[in-house]
């Protein structure tokens, strides 16, 4: 009885905490530098509102999710309520690619698949802030 019982509740915490969800792997700031000198810089913030910068101007922002290996956005330009999806690949904490799953807006595909994105690192951005 007394084992049923520990075996019960040891499998309800199990069960409740299977259904909280992990960190977002991309909140911060992450970027891109291409061969033109153009840098693409993205803003992940943990409300899910982002923003994009190229060359430090404001060029779009918008609105995104995280589901397992999913990453989901939206922006006006393509719609404020229609997200396209991409899987996330993550080589290491500090670098991302995407891959379009689902996505019928060609602005945002054109941008987003295939893109690869380097975490920035925070020590960084503080020193430029000076």
């Amino acid at each position: 009885m007394k084992n049923a019982l520990i075996t019960g509740l040891v499998g309800g915490a199990l069960a409740a905490l299977s259904f909280i969800s992990p960190p977002n792997p991309l909140i911060g700031r992450w970027q891109q530098k291409f061969s033109d000198g153009m840098t693409a810089l993205c803003v992940f913030r943990p409300d899910g509102s982002l923003d994009f910068f190229v060359n430090g101007k404001a060029f779009a922002n918008g609105k995104y999710y995280v589901r397992q290996d999913t990453f989901a956005l939206a922006y006006p330009s393509c719609g404020p309520a229609y997200y396209g999806r991409y899987q996330l690949r993550f080589f290491a904490r500090d670098s991302v690619r995407f891959t379009v799953l689902a996505d019928t807006c060609r602005e945002r595909r054109a941008g987003m698949d295939g893109v690869t994105l380097g975490r920035v690192n925070p020590d960084r951005v503080k020193s430029t802030r000076r």
